[in-house]
């Protein structure tokens, strides 16, 4: 990526860290994190860790004066968000959160379609992970699969309707299986699936955009039908999942002394959203979704 190298590579395990430290061309490998934010030359940090850790990261990064970028989820905690976002705050550090989708390309598409839309919209979104259970993001102590994950589709909604959501109604059963609906502040919809009990070929991520005069399906970033007088399919061989772009978005920021385009506020109403959708599923009733009165 033009204007930026790789500095260090922190891994708590030497061994792997001296690996992609080598793989990667970087200046040098560490299992100490404190050794890398105390380096002058790192201007920005990613985290890519486990879950769990992403907000004692995050903020240690802020507190040593470096620039953050970390995948998702951001926290999974509204008490870890809010700490995350006071310290953005304080340390005057921009803060970027891996939210991809905003940056893959038919989900940009899709984004152009609805620019002129002045009446509320349908979004449904599915997630289908049969064998994700297994691993070590469906943990509760990781904060579970339904926010590790979910957090993508309550911000790819909130993106695409440009509206902030108010209310959260869920259904779900076991951990890892729920069906919840978001109602936006400007009358739009927004269903969210997300299971792990389908089979591996009964597909991934499938979303349907509806608005008027307009219709628009994809699935797994490789497939994309736009339906307005008469269908548009188009696919690709490989997903193209924006990594690369938003990536480039941060680096850019970075350079121009500008607010990221994916900032702690959109990570806070993300996390916010799937731990709504849990609280709705256990006591059965909607839940009130009030981002302000989180933030302060």
């Amino acid at each position: 990526m033009s204007g930026a190298s790789l500095r260090a590579v922190y891994s708590n395990n030497g061994a792997r860290g001296k690996s992609y430290a080598m793989r990667f061309g970087a200046n040098y490998a560490s299992s100490d994190y404190e050794e890398i934010l105390n380096d002058k030359d790192v201007d920005a940090i990613i985290i890519s860790s486990r879950h769990k850790e992403h907000a004692a990261q995050a903020i240690a990064a802020l507190n040593a004066g470096k620039h953050v970028f970390i995948e998702k989820p951001m926290a999974i905690t509204i008490k870890e968000c809010q700490a995350i976002y006071r310290a953005v705050q304080t340390s005057g550090k921009q803060l970027m959160v891996g939210f991809n989708r905003r940056f893959a390309p038919y989900y940009v598409e899709i984004k152009k379609h609805l620019k002129n839309r002045t009446s509320p919209m349908v979004v449904s979104t599915r997630m289908n992970s049969p064998g994700i259970e297994k691993g070590w993001a469906a943990e509760a102590g990781q904060g579970g699969v339904v926010v590790g994950e979910g957090c993508h589709f309550v911000d790819l909604m909130y993106w695409l309707t440009e509206s902030e959501p108010v209310s959260v109604s869920a259904y779900g059963f076991g951990e890892h299986n729920v069906a919840a609906t978001l109602k936006f502040a400007d009358g739009s919809i927004g269903n969210f699936i997300y299971t792990v009990v389908g089979s591996e070929s009964s597909g991934g991520e499938l979303v349907e955009v509806f608005a008027p005069g307009f219709a628009a399906t994809t699935e797994d970033f490789k497939r994309l039908v736009v339906k307005k007088k008469s269908a548009q399919p188009r696919s690709r061989l490989f997903a193209a999942k924006g990594y690369d772009a938003q990536l480039e978005s941060f680096v850019k920021s970075l350079k121009q002394g500008s607010e990221t385009e994916v900032t702690a506020i959109d990570g806070t109403r993300a996390t916010l959203g799937c731990l709504l959708m849990l609280e709705s599923v256990r006591t059965g009733e909607p839940c009130e979704f009030n981002l302000d009165e989180i933030l302060g």
